[in-house]
């Protein structure tokens, strides 16, 4: 994890040989939060797009590397006061160089968050 202590897993599941939903929550009193922004705390997009390499690691079982980012749509702020749940569903296709994968995250609500589409390069 590269921001430790950033956010714990609570659930996830395989749906499918290439679909997968992981459950995380924020934990809202990190320090990241001191600085992005100190009165109204929003989780960085960075922070998010790490999250997703992150889940689709322990997925696949491999380090990845960010090659590219696309159609990277960010509908809501996350503000951890208000909501520390995000479900991250994710479909993948793999090949001997890269995964690539289309994410949707949500709230626990199921109002939409994020929405893009990442390429990963295998080491």
């Amino acid at each position: 994890m590269l921001i430790k202590n950033f956010y714990k897993v609570l659930s996830s599941k395989s749906l499918d040989g290439s679909t997968f939903e992981t459950t995380i929550a924020i934990q809202k009193e990190h320090p990241i939060f001191d600085g992005h922004f100190p009165s109204f705390p929003i989780t960085p997009g960075v922070a998010m797009l790490q999250i997703i390499k992150e889940l689709t690691e322990t997925q696949c079982d491999q380090s990845l590397f960010l090659e590219s980012a696309s159609n990277v749509k960010f509908i809501a702020l996350v503000n951890p006061k208000e909501n520390t749940r995000l479900k991250f569903h994710i479909s993948f296709q793999e090949d001997q160089q890269h995964i690539k994968i289309k994410n949707t995250t949500s709230f626990k609500d199921g109002t939409p968050v994020l929405k893009c589409n990442v390429t990963f390069v295998k080491p």
